[in-house]
């Protein structure tokens, strides 16, 4: 699910933690997409090391085990990098669902510029062309009392940016997809698997979403529809009571007819007589 985000909030936000720190921070959201970061850029290292498929590709799978070790912890991580550099991950949770993270990293916990240079040089041992000492300029050195406090103010900022809505779900936007997709495919079997994957998301957080969202689970929102569109079509169209239960994913009309009658008091047909 897409976040919305006030960028100049969070900017000015992201702009204060570095001035406090020196640390560069980054927002993601709960598909790895980087979305805004300060300062902008990467640091020269961070650069050479995703100008080459490799490197690029193990930043990526680097960044996807600490974003899914937030979302099972649901908590604030700070681990190295496969490159050997400092990064944290906080995951932003509204209502218990983890919509995003932020996660600031390309620093170093070495004790000197030499150890830092050991430390690029192995990540960058194929590549030879390189100079390691115009690389280490940009990333600072921080003592691990520092790392661990820097961490517990981003943390800090997690729940700043939810309580003042910096930061949330396209609420609208997944409601609106939600009933489309469901309007359009009443009649198919819809679990909440096929559902969950039209969305891109996983079962539990379609049950959260739904529970936050739309006030219900999500088969009793299907249900609802399905009763919505059968009343519907009992109003506006001739079509016999067999088809309509067939329309709005009703297999058996037996069934379908009881559900009726438990949800309006009517059968069917008297509910089609209160119209015509």
């Amino acid at each position: 699910m897409r976040l919305v985000f006030d960028r100049d909030q969070l900017l000015q936000l992201m702009k204060d933690f570095h001035i406090l720190t020196g640390i560069r921070i980054v927002l993601f959201d709960d598909e790895y997409q980087e979305l805004l970061s300060y300062p902008g850029n990467d640091c020269a290292f961070c650069h050479r090391m995703k100008s080459n498929p490799s490197g690029q590709k193990s930043c990526r799978e680097s960044d996807a085990y600490s974003f899914r070790k937030c979302n099972a912890d649901q908590r604030l991580i700070i681990y190295h990098c496969h490159a050997g550099l400092i990064e944290a991950t906080a995951p932003l949770i509204d209502n218990h669902i983890v919509i995003g993270y932020l996660m600031f990293g390309q620093i170093s916990d070495a004790e000197s510029e030499e150890d830092l240079a050991e430390i690029l040089s192995q990540a960058l041992s194929s590549d030879h062309s390189v100079r390691i000492n115009t690389l280490l300029s940009d990333i600072p050195l921080k003592t691990d009392e520092q790392i661990r406090t820097a961490a517990k103010i981003m943390e800090a900022c997690t729940f700043y940016v939810i309580q003042n809505e910096a930061v949330l779900l396209r609420r609208q936007n997944f409601t609106n997809n939600l009933r489309t997709f469901l309007t359009e495919h009443l009649s198919e079997n819809l679990d909440a698997e096929t559902i969950a994957s039209w969305l891109g998301i996983s079962r539990s957080k379609l049950y959260i979403a739904c529970d936050k969202y739309i006030g219900m689970g999500i088969a009793e929102y299907v249900r609802n529809l399905r009763m919505e569109e059968a009343k519907n079509l009992l109003k506006t169209t001739d079509l016999s009571v067999t088809e309509i239960a067939g329309r709005t994913g009703f297999e058996d009309y037996n069934y379908f007819s009881r559900v009726f009658k438990k949800e309006t008091g009517y059968s069917a047909r008297e509910y089609r007589g209160l119209f015509h």
